[in-house]
């Protein structure tokens, strides 16, 4: 493994990592994640539903499967959430920028699971409140949230104000978001950050912890925050959090993931109170990304060599471990963009090299806009030299949960009256044309062979942009009989993929589907996704 990486990696930097055509045979791997954050800050992914659907395209051709969509942040979801409007009021149901009736989460998660990805929504704002806002408008509701520093003043650091993660109402609200979030939505985990379980270690002199320490300890909190028995009271307190999360995710689905990306041990633990080797050896978390985010490749290597050491993946001279063995599945994360700063491909391809000598399972990339041709086409050299084989996913034993979704577009041969539809050329439709009747009475039949029975969610597609000017009629037609309805589609609808309706597939074979309508009935494409979310 080493030589080949260290071939490919001069023909890299000879090459100048510009972005290729032909593609070479990667490096095969049993099962590996290869991740990317999604973030809605120096990023436009978000904010339409194409540019989801372009940037899943772009990420699954490129040989990754799975993306950390962010869905807290700033003190606001990202998602139409019933616990911020609970708490907080109808304004605060999701962050105003998608108050136009979207909802990013699900968009996502549909384009994702279209092409065979893993989704695992990514709470990175953890226990912060707010950013340089005087811990803005979740601690004026809830003054009593808030977590204080020696000097009583609201704990802030690196400009980012906190609540007070020990205390037992704030808790419950995080768990609750995430509930949330793992009830309604078709996911496959969930993950915190470096700020969850997070909290900064200058805090815990809250009116409220410090009652609590001097209760449970029987000693005076004491002035200097990293006293050591201190300092390991309130991280023991996060860690106790971390398993009940972890034990409320593995109570709706045992399927779904809890991934943790924290900062690096013991930086971690003297500063945010992120002890995660504990985490490993209670079990709490199933996939572990510590943030490797460093400029100089050296550092990146020696960093990376101590995080194997506290992960128990690498051994001392004398074959001992930090912690004992585990399946715990580790894939570090790594840093391409930052503002204006990029670690290129060069960078890139030696920190992968060294994961793979570590013996880690894949790396998770920071973030999504450091990709691609700002950034010397990384993506695309990371296909060309060690992305190109389909892999398993490590923490499903090797093999995938997701499949990529069964796809039906319009061709004219699927289309009655012959000759009486209109075909356009748009790169809004899914398969870059789609079709508009023209006679007052239309159909359109899209076939799609199902080889796995479940359950399946009906969609159906319309040009990016457009509204639906003609409501069809659908028939299902499958082996175990027809049904017919007419779904409740918005006119006001902007394209992309439309939910219809849920179905269960008991027997293999084909499934028909007709759009029936009249004129200007639109024929696209038709999808039908596998639903893995746990019925409760």
């Amino acid at each position: 493994m080493k030589n080949v990486f260290a071939i490919i990696l001069a023909a890299v930097l000879y090459a100048g990592c510009s972005p290729a055509d032909d593609r070479q045979e990667g490096t095969l791997a049993d099962g590996e994640i290869r991740g990317v954050w999604i973030t809605n800050v120096d990023s436009d992914v978000l904010f339409s539903k194409q540019a989801i659907a372009e940037a899943m395209d772009y990420l699954a051709a490129r040989g990754f499967n799975m993306v950390f969509p962010v869905v807290w942040n700033k003190g606001l979801t990202l998602y139409p959430s019933e616990v911020m409007a609970s708490y907080f009021g109808e304004e605060f149901r999701i962050d105003t920028v998608f108050t136009n009736g979207r909802d990013p989460l699900q968009e996502l998660i549909v384009e994702a699971r279209r092409v065979g990805m893993e989704v695992m929504p990514w709470f990175e704002f953890g226990f912060s409140s707010s950013y340089q806002d005087s811990g803005g408008y979740i601690l004026q509701r809830y003054p009593h949230w808030a977590a204080r520093d020696v000097n009583g003043d609201l704990l802030a650091k690196n400009g980012f104000e906190w609540m007070n993660a020990i205390h037992p109402e704030v808790q419950d609200f995080m768990l609750a978001l995430i509930r949330e979030v793992i009830t309604n939505y078709d996911i496959d985990g969930i993950q915190g950050d470096d700020r969850l379980p997070a909290m900064p270690a200058e805090g815990g002199y809250s009116e409220y912890t410090r009652s609590l320490y001097e209760r449970e300890t029987g000693r005076p909190v004491p002035d200097d925050p990293r006293e050591p028995q201190f300092l390991q009271w309130k991280a023991d307190k996060l860690t106790s959090f971390g398993g009940r999360l972890y034990t409320m995710v593995k109570n709706q689905d045992p399927e779904l993931m809890v991934s943790l990306s924290p900062s690096i041990y013991p930086w971690s633990l003297q500063e945010y109170l992120q002890n995660w080797p504990a985490w490993i050896r209670r079990g709490q978390v199933d996939l572990l990304h510590p943030q490797n985010y460093r400029y100089d490749i050296d550092r990146y290597i020696s960093t990376a060599d101590t995080m194997g050491w506290y992960a128990g993946i690498v051994p001392d001279e004398h074959g001992n471990r930090y912690i004992p063995e585990h399946d715990v599945v580790i894939a570090p994360g790594i840093l391409i963009k930052a503002g204006q700063t990029y670690n290129g491909p060069g960078y890139v391809l030696k920190a992968v090299e060294h994961n793979r000598n570590l013996g880690l399972n894949g790396e998770v990339y920071f973030f999504f806009e450091g990709l691609g041709a700002s950034n010397e086409y990384l993506a695309d050299t990371l296909y060309k030299y060690v992305y190109s084989e389909p892999v398993g996913q490590p923490h499903r034993r090797g093999s995938t949960r997701v499949s990529p979704a069964l796809i039906s577009t319009a061709t004219a041969e699927q289309l009655e009256p012959a000759g009486r539809w209109a075909e356009t050329r748009d790169n809004g439709a899914y398969g870059g044309n789609y079709y508009t009747g023209q006679a007052d009475s239309v159909q359109a039949s899209f076939h799609l062979t199902v080889e796995q029975v479940g359950r399946y969610d009906l969609y159906v597609h319309y040009p990016f942009g457009s509204g639906i000017e003609s409501i069809p009629e659908i028939r299902v037609k499958r082996t175990s009989g027809v049904l017919s309805f007419r779904p409740d589609f918005e006119y006001e609808q902007t394209g992309g993929w439309i939910p219809v309706t849920n179905l269960v597939i008991t027997e293999p074979g084909e499934v028909t589907i007709t759009l029936s309508g009249n004129k200007n009935l639109i024929a696209d494409a038709v999808m039908l996704l596998q639903n893995h979310k746990a019925i409760k």
